[in-house]
């Protein structure tokens, strides 16, 4: 019986690497800074979605205790800060979002930055250092309580803050795989980077989905044994090499999409029915649609007149660039328990509103 309760116990021993118990007595201990990306709306949906609400247990006392106390148990590991910023329609302002979250995590502290390094990996050949250049900018000029910063001591800290951002160019899902196994060498290798005194604060893919097309037409084309799937294995190699680099640096995961169906009606807002295999529903809950503000069409039956006098208002909408984001709800049946009631706490569910214009991205509340 001694023996069988001793393997009994033994089978439910979990063992873990010294760095993978480093790495969560870190995440218990020593909680990430609420500023993650520098985006405060951004920020409170990863606090949600990282930090579930704790667990609670009624104990008795005694067998006939009429009110058992309730006790909290030990606080649960944080999930990994991962978030999906998916574009629910043309032009919605999902490429200029991560060029800002780029900034922010880049520059120091004092101008309203994380003072961190970071990886982008560009899958479809469209990273424009000029929008990243402006973005950077930007956030000088708005992140600091100083208006005496000169256009010269500008550019010099735009040169400094670029010199810690490491831009990839995978032209495969297999050339995207490569490239994610090869980052960990790549930033301890202090020789090929001058990021050596900074954290990895953040990781961008953009876009995650470039390659679906190509991956399902080679997982159909190729001769495989029965019961595989290549294209969902990819996926899986992606998702373990993404969490590979997040368990070495602590890092947070920012990761373009498209949506590649209409939007369905959900309950905090609109989703889009996932295209992506479910490893990476999984590794990643948090997906924020955004979509850029439209004008309705015109009435049937209006007169030019009437067409006429609404052309100045609807001239007006399209000139202020705004836009909107929400947390996608589709998948909340696997949310961790908690998080569905602490988002539809939030003002509107965690939606909110920004414009692009001439002075950069500038994020408020949602406005209809």
């Amino acid at each position: 019986m001694a023996d069988v309760l001793g393997a009994r116990l033994l089978s439910e021993v979990q063992e873990e690497t010294l760095d993978k118990l480093l790495h969560s007595l870190q995440s218990l201990h020593d909680p990430a800074p609420a500023d993650r990306l520098g985006v405060p709306v951004l920020d409170r949906l990863l606090d949600i979605f990282t930090h579930s609400p704790p667990l609670h247990q009624d104990i008795h006392r005694r067998w006939d205790s009429p009110q058992p106390p309730s006790v909290s148990l030990p606080a649960r590991k944080p999930k990994p800060p991962v978030i999906e910023l998916c574009s629910a329609s043309p032009c919605a302002g999902k490429t200029q979002l991560l060029y800002h979250i780029t900034a922010a995590a880049l520059l120091p502290r004092i101008y309203g930055g994380t003072n961190g390094a970071v990886v982008w990996l560009e899958t479809e050949s469209r990273f424009c250092i000029l929008r990243l250049r402006a973005a950077l900018l930007s956030h000088i000029a708005t992140g600091t309580s100083s208006s005496n910063v000169s256009p010269l001591h500008s550019e010099a800290l735009v040169n400094a803050s670029l010199q810690h951002l490491h831009v990839f160019s995978p032209s495969s899902s297999a050339s995207l795989l490569a490239t994610l196994l090869s980052v960990p060498s790549y930033l301890f290798s202090p020789q090929k980077h001058s990021s050596a005194g900074r954290a990895l604060t953040t990781l961008i893919v953009s876009n995650i989905s470039a390659f679906v097309y190509q991956d399902r037409l080679d997982a159909d084309d190729s001769a495989h044994p029965p019961g595989s799937n290549t294209f969902v294995q990819r996926y899986r190699d992606l998702v373990a090499a993404l969490r590979h680099i997040q368990t070495t640096f602590s890092c947070t995961i920012v990761v373009g999409n498209v949506a590649f169906a209409p939007l369905l009606p959900g309950t905090l807002g609109s989703a889009v029915r996932p295209h992506l295999p479910a490893a990476w529903s999984a590794f990643c809950p948090l997906k924020v649609l955004l979509m850029r503000e439209t004008t309705p069409n015109f009435g049937p039956g209006i007169s030019a007149e009437e067409a006429a006098r609404e052309a100045t208002a609807r001239r007006e909408v399209v000139q202020r660039k705004r836009f909107r984001g929400w947390v996608d709800a589709s998948g909340s049946e696997t949310w961790e328990a908690g998080v569905k009631g602490a988002l539809e706490a939030l003002d509107r569910g965690g939606a909110f509103g920004f414009r692009i214009d001439g002075e950069g991205l500038r994020i408020g509340e949602y406005s209809n």
